[in-house]
């Protein structure tokens, strides 16, 4: 009898351990950033403005559970695309206004091959807006980019 109030006692002292014992905070996870350029005075973006929001809204994530925030580059358009090259990585996805330019850089006529349409995700858009994620892109960032370019491709 006496060995009763001894086991209750270890039991309440133990549970409580093991079930506090495993909560531990989780680690921040580091976002990834797709690192887009567009032309921000594009006939098209104002509505690619509402369509990236909407994107950042789902709460995106990769495979691994990173999240994944968009960012737009700033500057001149053209200037921008004239600076691409096979090595640089400054971009993880280029949308053009339209294939023509392309002709801007070797490097993105090299990439025009693998380029998507993504014209049917955008009311007001041309035939054709090619979005190119650079051959060079790779890893978590090429995996962010392409779910990204994936979501611009579905209609709205």
């Amino acid at each position: 009898m006496a060995k009763r109030p001894r086991v209750v006692a270890v039991i309440c002292f133990v549970l409580p351990l093991l079930l506090l014992g495993g909560c531990k905070p989780k680690a921040k996870v580091k976002p990834v950033t797709v690192r887009v350029l567009r032309n921000l005075r594009s006939l098209y973006g104002s509505e690619f403005d509402s369509r990236m929001l909407e994107f950042q809204g789902s709460n995106p994530h990769l495979s691994s559970g990173q999240p994944i925030v968009i960012e737009t580059a700033t500057g001149d358009y053209k200037d921008l695309l004239a600076k691409q090259t096979t090595s640089s990585n400054n971009f993880d996805l280029i949308i053009l206004d339209s294939p023509d330019d392309a002709s801007a850089s070797t490097a993105l006529q090299l990439d025009m091959p693998h380029a998507v349409n993504i014209c049917a995700g955008l009311k007001a858009c041309p035939a054709n807006v090619p979005s190119i994620i650079p051959s060079q892109i790779t890893g978590p960032q090429q995996e962010a980019a392409l779910v990204f370019q994936n979501a611009l491709q579905k209609a709205p």
